[in-house]
């Protein structure tokens, strides 16, 4: 909530929801689809965007031990409780999804045979859609908690997740390329084989009743989604509610569990790696470190927001693939996965920022912290140790092995690579940063990594930019050698500029000690 009681971070996400939409409306309008080819993109973009919104929000919305310590003691019955929790995930979801949607069903009226009350089936499908993709999340997470106990629900629910969104990111990636496949840009030919995916489902109804889709071939896409989304609504909400409510209970009394004997380990607190040692010499940095990664490997609520995010970077590489046959596929493959790469650290440090035991950022108000760069660069380092070093690797790997250019294509990454760690600076450059100290806000990780991925993306496509540029004119190790110059300038420089700004303890910051001091 900003100072005015208003939601600002939502408020965010909608408007790029609305120029997102604007855009894809406008793109789409260009290529004079039929109604039913119109709907099936629209409704997987779409998906794609409030399956991810409903897996990046269902932790906090549908397991939240703290609110279970107030209202699982309650004679709520548990059909009822279930029930509210889908509305409030429902509701976030239309609302995402009448953002992206807002000029698209307008401009669906000039679709080819689309009729002038488009707009408001089209509302109704979008509806159904939303209801389907929460009503399948919180089935699934009704029968995951229903058989498995606590620690093994969190590691299920945070790798589901992943899983979901590696889903819903493909499906968004894949439908574009099919459609270049089919004659005339049309689905309409082959709408009776599409009935296996949900967008499919729900564009039928659009076709049918608001465009010139035949009957024969719209019956069975108007059937599977009213079929499966009335069935999941029935399975969620009238079977899985008494076992939603017992996981619940047992969730939040595995707080109180007596703890299992845990193995005795050396209490010597040196890391036995020669590189971290020299890496993190600051004491402050290599606890910092370690927190990073303690919470990285053992918080549901971090891996339920870090993982998820991070799935794209995993993905965008992978989908490209695809592309493999085009010419210019082995140029661009190790820019792009390379521009990709480069948001990751900001994206998770964002991540890193909030947690749901941020009353115990307190501690900052009371340690002799002179700045909160140590902290800001503990934390920074351990993304990129876990995180980043690994991706990189991995994303060599495939191109090095799948990309036609070979290992000679892995030059055009180096430019990128060593933009990489001076960009992850830029989340410490703007404000303080203390990890784990913000309550966690529906949106407002959403609109910060916008915000810091915008202006990561602006400054790697110039890297991508020059670097094409000089690769093709024969410069590329020149280009190298004076990018290692400006980089390492402007890193001294950031670095200074974080080191040297005091730590300012505000009320904002540090909600239970900063609220004491003021008073």
């Amino acid at each position: 909530m900003g100072r005015g009681g208003k939601p600002r971070s939502v408020f965010f996400v909608l408007g790029m929801y609305l120029f997102l939409g604007l855009m894809n409306g406008m793109m789409l309008l260009t290529f004079q689809l039929d109604v039913f080819t119109y709907t099936v993109i629209l409704h997987s973009m779409t998906f794609f965007v409030v399956g991810m919104a409903i897996t990046a929000e269902s932790g906090d919305i549908l397991f939240n031990v703290n609110e279970s310590d107030v209202l699982v003691h309650r004679p709520i019955h548990p059909r009822t409780f279930l029930l509210a929790k889908s509305l409030n995930l429902i509701a976030f979801a239309l609302m995402l999804a009448a953002a992206l949607n807002l000029f698209p069903t307008f401009f669906g009226l000039a679709a080819r045979g689309a009729r002038m009350w488009f707009p408001l089936v089209h509302v109704i499908s979008v509806t159904l859609l939303c209801i389907f993709c929460a009503s399948a999340v919180v089935c699934t997470y009704g029968l995951v908690i229903k058989f498995l106990d606590r620690e093994k629900f969190d590691n299920f629910a945070a790798w589901s997740q992943v899983g979901m969104s590696i889903i819903f990111i493909g499906g968004y990636q894949v439908v574009p390329r099919l459609l270049q496949r089919f004659e005339e840009l049309t689905f309409e030919p082959y709408a009776r084989y599409l009935s296996p995916l949900p967008p499919a489902w729900f564009a039928g109804i659009d076709s049918w009743v608001a465009g010139d889709l035949p009957f024969a071939d719209a019956l069975v896409l108007v059937v599977c989604g009213l079929v499966f989304t009335a069935g999941l609504v029935y399975v969620a909400i009238g079977k899985l509610a008494p076992s939603y409510g017992e996981g619940l209970t047992r969730l939040s009394e595995g707080r109180s569990r007596t703890a299992k004997p845990a193995r005795v380990r050396s209490r010597s607190t040196s890391i036995r790696n020669p590189i971290l040692r020299w890496w993190l010499r600051d004491p402050i940095e290599r606890w910092a470190f370690r927190l990073a990664a303690v919470y990285m490997r053992r918080d549901r609520d971090i891996k339920l927001r870090l993982y998820p995010s991070l799935s794209i970077f995993l993905v965008f590489p992978l989908i490209t693939l695809l592309d493999r046959n085009r010419g210019v596929f082995s140029a661009f493959m190790p820019l792009m996965t390379i521009w990709m790469l480069g948001t990751m650290p900001i994206s998770a440090l964002e991540t890193l920022r909030m947690s749901s035991h941020y009353a115990a950022a307190d501690i900052f108000a009371v340690a002799p912290l002179s700045s909160a760069a140590p902290v800001f660069h503990g934390v920074r380092k351990a993304i990129i140790y876990y995180l980043l070093v690994p991706s990189v690797c991995i994303a060599g790997v495939l191109i090095a092995y799948l990309a036609p250019g070979g290992r000679e294509s892995l030059l055009l990454a180096l430019p990128g690579l060593i933009a990489i760690p001076t960009l992850s600076l830029l989340p410490g450059l703007a404000e303080e940063y203390l990890p784990l100290s913000r309550p966690p806000a529906r949106g407002e990780q959403s609109s910060r990594n916008m915000v810091l991925m915008f202006l990561t993306m602006f400054a790697m496509l110039g890297v991508v930019g020059v670097s094409w540029l000089a690769w093709s004119l024969g410069y590329l190790w020149a280009l190298v050698a004076i990018e290692l110059v400006v980089v390492s300038l402007l890193h001294w420089i950031i670095n200074r500029a974080i080191r040297n700004r005091s730590l300012v303890r505000t009320d904002g910051d540090f909600p239970t000690f900063g609220r004491r001091q003021l008073q």
